[in-house]
């Protein structure tokens, strides 16, 4: 039997937990509310509208019948399942499942109808509705009706806005699987749905219904959900506080008794709160699917009336959804039932893979997984650019990469069908082996091109590649120099209403954006401070409003490990989330292109760093976290100060020398005392690509000599690593 500890919170929003919790108020009509609050257009709307609800939903008995004997509605179903390569991201099997446990509870065929008590059995009800994932999507594509978003919506926990890619709601039932729909202090949402009348006008955008990821693994969650989607209210609809003494609710059908409500847990021998009833109705029907017992498996024969007169009225266009000409344009008119992988219609795949891994270092082993959608494929075939394999079949490959700078990934995925590529020209980031800096080093943002410290050297990473990335500006920086700026603000005026466009705003919260800053290596360098200037202006009028967040982070191993650091901003240690009043330097942004003009309007940033021998390869990342009211931030002056000393002592004993540098053509000599070991020298452009690489066997002796390929280079900074035995540093070379 399936069984599920709900608790209710805002309008038909499922709350739980595995152990008891203190009850959570019902009230049905908060989430509705919290919608004509913040959208009074649509409040507007469904207040004109409202002479046109149904008004039979809740006055219906069990003997009232609006649709014929042995007629099933079929309704076309969507998923949108939104995620970020998690957990999250469910797979195609669980929803197949969760369908076929679906339809067993409205046709009244669920395993868990034989423990219904007897003073219920002879009312169970088989609604009459059957649900089938849709076969065809809105533009007459091949589907299996399951499509898999990258989206950190997922996360965003804001009822209706992070409904994202809603599919015409007047032909599917959308469903979005996302990671958090919504936040409580009292238990853990597990979903909601929309009430047919609340979606009218301007309202259609809100339609369907939220699920959390994990109640995918049970059907309980999404049979009382779509309960609430064919106009079902609770049993004890009305009441305070569910399962309150003293406590009595409604839904207006007779053959649910009025109740208190159950709340995690079934108590079958609970009496109905309306003391004037006598025989059937002497007891609550506790394991109804809209009560929030743990024993849930029933609907009523009124239920099933309800949701019938639902199905031909004009609220939420659900006369639309069940009609020939509907199931025909989705595809779903003669389906094999259950779906499953096997039996929906076979489409061609859609590519998608993800790596965790997005900085690395050369030689780092990198894993990579195949996210694919839509079909059962046959073949995968990726090419990674520099990578040991080139090419690869597998589904979730393995790879090194053999030298340093963006990789281009692709994935072509294939089966008889047709086939699908996506192909990522930036996808991953590979660290060079070698330091671009050495000790103390300023990031003053002012050349792309400088040696070590440009601009061009920062890694920028969007991970979502949306509207809003780091890039350089001019006039904008600390002293109106060239700074680094994350442009979020985007002009929506002239976007269409409920447009992706016009949610642009109410969807930003929740977006992540990196920079990260060239190599150094610091292990020479002690009394480590790190200063750095950013300028920033919020949307919010509150403090409490103001949730944008900025993290700067460390890594001695080319980003595959970040460790958080704690930043003082004006001699205040404020943590490792910079955000509230903290992050704000510049005031309120008016919801304006933001943009910082004199030097009052910036704060500086510092951390202390504490080098070790593996201090070799050191980044600094800067990640900024936006909220629905952010706007744009700066970054300037990122200063590396401390006390360069001297290298071991073998390295000094080289005594090296590297000349003519600058060289305007000559071919590079160098000149130093061999020590116990042969040494190696490797020539390098910015790139790190290697342009020249010798092994001078000379020991214990004095060398000079010139190295091979070095002459008449083009004109750029060159970096050359000598290396001897366990050790190595690396000098600049300039060409002109």
């Amino acid at each position: 039997m399936k069984t599920k500890i709900f608790t209710f919170l805002a309008g038909s929003l499922f709350a739980f937990s595995g152990i008891a919790q203190q009850e959570v108020p019902c009230a049905t009509d908060e989430a509705l509310e919290s919608l004509h609050k913040q959208f009074p257009q649509i409040k507007a709307e469904y207040e004109q509208a409202a002479l046109l609800r149904n008004s039979r939903t809740f006055t219906v008995s069990e003997n009232e019948s609006a649709k014929k004997d042995d007629t099933s509605y079929v309704i076309p179903v969507v998923f949108h399942i939104l995620h970020m390569y998690g957990s999250e991201n469910v797979s195609d099997s669980d929803i197949y499942s969760l369908m076929e446990e679906l339809n067993e509870d409205y046709s009244a065929t669920n395993s868990g109808l034989s423990t219904v008590i007897p003073m219920f059995d002879t009312i169970v009800a088989d609604m009459g509705i059957e649900f089938r994932l849709a076969a065809l999507d809105p533009f007459g594509n091949c589907t299996n009706g399951i499509e898999h978003i990258y989206t950190h919506e997922s996360f965003s926990g804001e009822s209706n806005v992070h409904k994202v890619g809603q599919w015409d709601r007047s032909h599917y039932l959308n469903i979005w699987v996302v990671a958090e729909p919504g936040a409580s202090t009292q238990g853990t949402l597990l979903g909601y749905a929309t009430f047919p009348a609340g979606t009218d006008g301007s309202g259609f955008w809100t339609d369907g219904i939220v699920l959390r990821d994990y109640t995918t693994g049970d059907t309980g969650t999404l049979t009382h959900e779509a309960g609430h989607y064919f106009g079902l209210p609770h049993p004890f609809n009305g009441v305070a506080s569910v399962g309150g003494v003293g406590e009595c609710g409604d839904d207006g059908i007779t053959d649910t008794p009025p109740t208190q409500g159950s709340f995690s847990n079934c108590n079958l021998n609970l009496v109905t709160c309306d003391t004037s009833l006598v025989g059937l109705d002497t007891l609550a029907n506790v394991q109804n699917w809209m009560d929030y017992s743990s024993c849930a498996v029933m609907f009523t024969r009124g239920q099933h009336n309800v949701t019938s007169n639902t199905l031909i009225g004009i609220s939420g266009q659900r006369n639309v959804l069940w009609q020939d000409t509907t199931l025909i344009e989705t595809g779903v008119l003669n389906m094999t039932m259950p779906q499953t992988a096997l039996t929906v219609p076979l489409c061609a795949p859609i590519a998608d893979f993800h790596s965790p891994d997005q900085t690395v270092c050369i030689g780092s082993s990198v894993s990579f997984q195949d996210a694919s959608y839509n079909a059962v494929i046959d073949d995968h075939a990726w090419t990674f650019q520099d990578g040991t394999p080139a090419t690869s079949t597998s589904s979730n490959p393995s790879v090194t990469f053999t030298s340093s700078g963006w990789k281009q990934v692709t994935l072509t995925v294939s089966n008889t069908a047709g086939s699908n590529t996506k192909d990522e020209i930036q996808y991953i980031f590979v660290s060079e082996n070698y330091p671009q800096n050495y000790g103390p080093t300023l990031f003053d943002m002012e050349s792309a091109t400088s040696p070590g410290n440009g601009t061009g050297l920062f890694v920028v990473q969007n991970p979502e590649n949306n509207h809003g990335e780091f890039n350089v500006v001019n006039n904008y920086g600390y002293d109106g120099t060239k700074a680094f700026k994350l442009n979020t603000f985007k002009d929506i005026s002239q976007a269409d209403d409920y447009t992706s466009e016009w949610f642009y705003n109410m969807r930003l919260g929740g977006s992540v954006d990196n920079l990260i800053t060239p190599s150094m290596d610091l292990r020479n360098t002690t009394a480590v401070t790190i200063t750095f200037k950013f300028a920033y202006a919020t949307n919010a009028v509150a403090s409490a409003d103001i949730t944008e967040q900025l993290k700067v982070y460390t890594t001695r191993n080319c980003g595959e490990t970040w460790t958080p650091k704690v930043i003082v901003i004006d001699g205040q240690t404020v943590g490792s989330t910079i955000t509230g009043d903290d992050i704000v330097s510049a005031g309120y942004a008016s919801n304006a292109d933001f943009a910082p003009t004199t030097n009052s309007m910036w704060k500086e940033g510092s951390f202390t760093y504490v080098p070790n021998t593996q201090d070799r390869l050191t980044r600094i990342k800067f990640e900024f976290t936006a909220s629905d009211l952010a706007s744009n931030i700066y970054i300037d002056n990122i200063n590396v100060s401390g006390i360069l000393g001297v290298v071991d002592a073998e390295l000094i004993n080289l005594q090296l020398s590297v000349f003519p540098n600058p060289t305007s053509g000559e071919a590079i000599t160098v000149s130093y005392n061999a020590q116990d070991n042969p040494t190696e020298f490797i020539l390098r452009d910015t790139q790190g690509k290697i342009i020249a690489q010798q092994v001078i066997e000379a020991t214990n002796t004095t060398v000079s000599q010139q190295l091979k390929n070095t002459q008449n280079l083009p004109s750029a900074c060159y970096f050359l690593e000598v290396k001897t035995g366990d050790h190595s540093v690396t000098k600049k070379v300039i060409v002109l």
